[in-house]
C-alpha cells in the first residue's frame, strides 16, 4: 500500500468517526437511540438495508466462488426480488401496525414472554456468530493486502465501529451505511473497471467461456436442474435454499426489521425494502463480473498455464482463487487500491455497526426487562451495553481466527452455518403468524429442539447442497414446533394468547 491509500483508509474512518459524534445530540430517549424517533425516510432505510447484509463476506466469498465454480450462485440474485415481494406485502404491514421496538415482542403477544426471550437469545447468538465471522473475513483479507497483522484489522474495523455506534445510535448507524454504500459501490465500480481495462474487454467472456466460468449458463450444464441433495449448487437447491435464507434476514433478523420500524411511514419501509433489492442486485451482479475478471487475469498472467482447474478438488479452487482475488487488487492502482480496500472496510463495519445496536436493542427490550423490571433506565440503553456488545463482536472475531485458521471457505461458513442458523427464528414467525395451532409450549420447546439441531446439522452434519442447509433446519424446527403444539394442547397445556389472533388478523385489545 501507498501513502495515498491509507490517506483515504484514514479519511473514511474519521469520516464515519464524525457521523456518530455528529447524531449523538439526537438520542435524548430510547426511541431515538434504537429507532431514530421512527422518522427515517425510505433511500435511507434502503440503502442501509442492503449493506447491513452486504458484508466482506459477500465482497470476497463471492468473486472467488465465480472464480472455482463458475456461476452457479447467480440463482441467489433474483430472489432479492422474490424476498422483497414476500415481505413487502406480508411482514411490513403486520408488523409496523404494531409499534415494537423489537421485533421479538410480538411472540410475548401471540405466546408468551419466555418465547420472547428465547428468540431473542437465538437472534443474539446467531448475529454475534455472523459479526465474527465478518470481522474474521475482514481481518483475513486485508492483512494479507496490506501487510497489517490480521488482529489489528479486526481491532481497528471493532473499536471504530463500536465508537460511533455507541456515540450516535442507529441515525449514526444508518447515515454512516448510507457513506458506506457510496464507498463499497464505489470500490466496486472503479476495480472493476480498471480490471476489465487491464484485461481487455474484447478477451473477457471468450477467456470464462473456455475456461468453463460461464456454466451452467454456457455452455448449459443439465446437473443444474438435478434434484440430487448432494450437488453442491443446484437450481433447486438455491432456489428454495437462498429464499428461505433471505426471508429470514429481511423478515426474522432484528437487524434488518429494526430498519422498518425506523420508517416514518409504512409506504417508506415497503419503498426502502425494494430499493434494498435493486441495490442488492446490481452489486452481486459486479461481484459476479469481478470474479470472472480475477478468473481472466490469472488466465493472462499464466497463473493457471499449468493447472486444470476443473480437475481439482473444490478446497484447492478456492485456496487458488483467494490468491488470486488478493493479487488482482493489488495489482490495481494507488488511490483505488485504497478505494477498494475503503469498500471492504465499509462493507464489514456496515454489518458489525448494525448487528451491535441490534443485539443491544434486543437485550435491553426483551432480556433486561425480566431482570430490572420494566421501568429500566436509560444507560442501559446506550454506552454502556453497546460497549459491551462491541467487546464480545471483537473478542468472538479474534477466537475465531483460532480455531477456523485463515483457509476455510467462506462461502461454506456462510451458507451452512451462518446463514442456516437464524432458520429457526423463521420457523417461529410463520408458524405463530399462520398456524391456530402453535401455542406457547409448542413455540418455547419446539424452538429450543429447532436451533438445538441446527447448530448440530449446520456445524457437523456435511455432504449436503450447501443452500439446503437453512431449508432443512426450517422444517425440523416448524415440525417440531407444530407437534409439540399438538400434544400440548391435547394434553390442555397449550397456552394460547388472547391478544392476537391467527395470522394477527384480530387487532390487538
Amino acid at each position: 500500500m501507498q501513502s495515498i491509500d491509507y490517506y483515504i483508509m484514514g479519511m473514511y474512518l474519521l469520516l464515519v468517526l464524525a457521523l456518530g459524534v455528529y447524531f449523538r445530540k439526537h438520542d435524548k430517549t430510547k426511541l431515538d437511540f434504537f429507532l431514530a424517533g421512527r422518522s427515517m425516510g425510505w433511500v435511507t432505510i434502503g440503502l442501509s438495508v442492503m449493506v447491513t447484509v452486504f458484508s466482506v463476506v459477500n465482497y470476497m466469498a463471492l468473486p472467488t466462488e465465480v472464480f472455482a465454480n463458475g456461476l452457479y450462485v447467480i440463482i441467489s440474485l433474483p430472489v432479492f426480488f422474490l424476498a422483497a415481494f414476500i415481505v413487502s406485502k406480508i411482514w411490513m404491514p403486520f408488523f409496523y401496525k404494531l409499534r415494537l421496538s423489537s421485533v421479538y415482542e410480538y411472540f410475548e403477544l401471540r405466546f408468551s414472554v419466555k418465547v420472547r426471550i428465547l428468540a431473542s437469545v437465538v437472534f443474539i447468538v446467531w448475529r454475534v456468530f455472523w459479526m465474527a465471522t465478518a470481522l474474521y473475513a475482514a481481518g483475513m483479507l486485508l492483512s494479507k493486502m496490506s501487510g497489517i497483522n490480521i488482529y489489528y484489522v479486526i481491532l481497528i474495523a471493532g473499536v471504530v465501529a463500536t465508537v460511533y455506534t455507541s456515540l450516535g445510535g442507529i441515525r449514526a448507524v444508518m447515515w454512516t451505511d448510507c457513506l458506506q454504500f457510496v464507498v463499497l459501490f464505489g470500490g466496486i465500480v472503479v476495480g472493476l473497471y480498471v480490471a476489465q481495462q487491464s484485461i481487455g474487454a474484447e478477451n473477457f467472456l471468450d477467456v470464462a467461456y473456455s475456461g468453463g466460468r460461464l456454466k451452467p449458463l454456457y455452455p448449459f450444464d443439465p446437473a443444474y436442474f438435478s434434484f440430487d441433495p448432494h450437488i453442491r449448487i443446484s437450481f433447486w437447491s438455491g432456489l428454495v435454499g437462498v429464499t428461505v435464507a433471505f426471508l429470514t434476514r429481511y423478515g426474522a433478523d432484528q437487524v434488518v426489521v429494526q430498519r422498518y420500524f425506523t420508517a416514518k411511514s409504512l409506504q417508506a419501509a415497503q419503498k426502502g425494502i425494494w430499493l434494498n433489492a435493486t441495490a442488492a442486485f446490481v452489486a452481486l451482479s459486479l461481484l459476479v463480473l469481478f470474479g470472472i475478471a480475477v478468473y481472466v487475469h490469472a488466465v493472462g498472467s499464466g497463473t493457471l498455464d499449468s493447472i486444470d482447474l476443473n480437475a481439482l478438488p473444490v478446497s484447492k479452487r478456492k485456496a487458488i482463487a483467494m490468491k488470486e482475488f488478493i493479487v488482482t487488487i493489488k495489482s490495481l492502482p494507488a488511490g483505488v487500491f485504497g478505494l477498494v480496500v475503503s469498500g471492504l472496510l465499509a462493507a464489514t463495519m456496515s454489518s458489525i455497526d448494525s448487528g451491535i445496536n441490534a443485539c443491544t436493542n434486543s437485550f435491553v427490550t426483551d432480556v433486561l426487562p425480566i431482570f430490572m423490571g420494566k421501568q429500566e433506565k436509560k444507560e442501559f440503553s446506550g454506552i454502556f451495553v453497546v460497549s459491551i456488545f462491541g467487546i464480545i463482536c471483537i473478542s468472538s472475531g479474534l477466537i475465531l481466527v483460532t480455531l477456523v485458521g485463515q483457509t476455510k471457505s467462506l462461502f461454506v461458513i456462510v451458507n451452512q452455518i451462518v446463514n442456516a442458523l437464524g432458520s429457526p427464528l423463521l420457523a417461529l414467525f410463520i408458524l405463530a403468524m399462520f398456524s391456530k395451532r402453535a401455542n406457547s409450549v409448542g413455540a418455547l420447546w419446539g424452538g429450543l429442539v429447532g436451533f438445538a439441531f441446527s447448530i448440530y446439522f449446520s456445524v457437523w452434519v456435511g455432504g449436503i447442497a450447501l443452500h439446503y442447509y437453512a431449508a432443512i433446519n426450517l422444517l425440523v424446527t416448524m415440525g417440531a414446533i407444530y407437534l409439540i403444539s399438538v400434544i400440548a394442547g391435547a394434553l390442555g397445556k397449550g397456552d394460547y394468547q388472547d391478544k392476537l389472533d391467527y395470522c394477527c388478523r384480530r387487532p390487538l385489545k
